[in-house]
Formats: structure tokens, C-alpha cells, sequence
């Protein structure tokens, strides 16, 4: 008897084993099958890739950006931001210039800006807190060297030669011009906002 059982386990467990062959001889042959496939198909072969950033050189800039700032109105946004610098050649901009135009948009950053933005969340029936006002008024704040590069770049693409280093017109001109596009973009921005409560 106790030889029989022992036989009989032994039976069971070649039958499992032979099935556990069979089955993993299917998945094996399937997968051949699924390998020569792929050796089959078109393939690209990489070779080596090198990065010398110290060569790099721009050509061409494109593309769009309608965050924040918008120059000029609303009407022509995407056609400002549209870089076209094929035989452009852009002066650098006077380094003590635009540190005087940007002392004097973040002046107005500091004193006037958030007054601005109450009136519009007045006139928008807007109420913003404290935290969401400072989250605003820096995101613009990362956004106004762009803005004042944009300006001086155009400027002395239209044949802009600086005096000296504090033009004091050229300063007022950009800054003023920098200044409308933030309460631009703040106007259109609460504009925009859904009203609370999905109104």
C-alpha cells in the first residue's frame, strides 16, 4: 500500500512537471516567434552621442509665450512674443540702462502694483487673499527683465544708440511701457479668474 501511494505521487507530480514543460515550450516558442518579428522589422542603430554645449549655437529661436506680460494689447500677443532672429543681429543693451529701468519697475512693483490689483478685484467683484496677491505680483516680478529686454532689444533694433548710461527718456519710456503691460496682464488675468463658487 504504502508503495502504491508513493507511485502514485510520483505519477501526479511527472504529469504536473510535463505540463509545467509543455507550457513553458509554448511561451518559449511564442517568444522566438515574437523576437524574430522584431529582428525583422526596420530598426535605427544609435551611435554614440556627444553634447558639446560650449559649440552650441542658436540659429533660430521660435515659439510663444502668453503668460503674464502681453505687449502692446491683447490683439497682437502672439505675434510680439514670436522671435525672428534669422539675420538679426541684437545689441546688448547697456548694462546700467536696464538696471535703471528694472530699480524702477520693481519700485513700482513694491508701492504701486498691489494697489493696482485691488482695483481690479474691485472691479471684477474679486476677492483675493493676501498669500494669492504676493503669488501674482512675484510671478510678474520673474517675468520683468524678459519685458524690459524685449523693449530696450526693440528699441535699438529701431537704431537706438545710448548716450550715456542713465538716458533718462529711454528709462521712462520702457519702464512706463513695462508698467502698462503688468496692469494689462492684471486686468486680463482677473478678467479671466472664475468668480468663486462657479458663478
Amino acid at each position: 500500500m504504502f508503495l502504491y501511494d508513493y507511485f502514485a505521487k510520483l505519477r501526479r507530480y511527472l504529469l504536473w512537471q510535463t505540463k509545467k514543460i509543455q507550457s513553458l515550450e509554448q511561451r518559449l516558442l511564442l517568444l522566438e516567434s515574437q523576437l524574430k518579428e522584431l529582428e525583422q522589422q526596420p530598426h535605427t542603430t544609435i551611435e554614440r552621442i556627444e553634447y558639446k554645449f560650449d559649440q552650441l549655437k542658436v540659429e533660430t529661436l521660435e515659439g510663444t509665450l502668453n503668460i503674464g506680460i502681453t505687449p502692446n494689447g491683447v490683439g497682437n500677443v502672439i505675434e510680439d512674443f514670436a522671435v525672428q532672429q534669422k539675420n538679426a543681429v541684437v545689441p546688448k543693451p547697456e548694462p546700467v540702462l536696464f538696471r535703471n529701468i528694472q530699480e524702477k519697475v520693481h519700485a513700482y512693483l513694491e508701492k504701486e502694483a498691489k494697489e493696482t490689483l485691488k482695483r481690479f478685484e474691485e472691479q471684477y467683484s474679486h476677492r483675493l487673499d493676501d498669500t494669492y496677491r504676493h503669488f501674482i505680483l512675484q510671478d510678474i516680478t520673474r517675468q520683468v527683465d524678459e519685458r524690459i529686454r524685449f523693449y530696450l532689444h526693440q528699441k535699438m533694433n529701431n537704431g537706438y544708440v545710448p548716450t550715456s548710461d542713465n538716458d533718462e527718456t529711454v528709462v521712462n519710456e520702457i519702464s512706463q511701457k513695462v508698467k502698462m503691460d503688468i496692469e494689462q496682464s492684471l486686468d486680463l488675468f482677473l478678467k479671466h479668474l472664475p468668480k468663486q463658487g462657479g458663478e
